[in-house]
């Protein structure tokens, strides 16, 4: 069960590579040094936050400990350093559905047919709903069956 751990994030990881950027946030490519196993950092610079920033951070951060499901990307670590918060979670490669919709500039009746995957998606959504999850979401969720 990932935790707040009050290790420094550098010396149980190594950085590489960004994949995306937000207002607050910054996700990178990360390596855990002890086990060589890759990881997407979510990097939130906390000294920009406000104190509803901060308890929003808390509760993204205890949603996805609570999200246990093999098609959502799980949290492995959670860690808070003077300015910073790392959470750490799978590394999913196949991008976001929604890019490759905007990216096709219409998704017709035919494309639609070809998402084998839909099912997976929807057993994911029931067991949200069913954690009483569902409604509680505000960030986006990144589902390692479309990869």
């Amino acid at each position: 069960m990932a935790s707040t751990t009050c290790t420094r994030f550098t010396d149980e990881y190594q950085l590489y590579e960004e994949l995306g950027k937000g207002a607050f946030s910054v996700v990178k490519r990360c390596m855990k040094i002890s086990t060589g196993h890759e990881y997407a950092a979510k990097i939130i610079n906390t000294k920009k936050l406000s104190a509803r920033d901060h308890q929003k951070l808390e509760r993204e951060a205890r949603i996805c400990r609570l999200l246990k499901h093999a098609n959502i990307v799980r949290l492995h670590d959670s860690i808070s350093e003077e300015g910073f918060h790392y959470l750490v979670f799978d590394l999913v490669t196949g991008g976001e559905l929604f890019e490759d919709i905007v990216a096709r500039e219409y998704y017709s009746e035919a494309d639609a047919s070809t998402l084998k995957k839909i099912p997976y998606i929807l057993k994911t959504f029931t067991h949200m709903y069913a954690s009483h999850l569902c409604h509680q979401l505000r960030f986006r969720i990144f589902f390692q069956c479309l990869d």
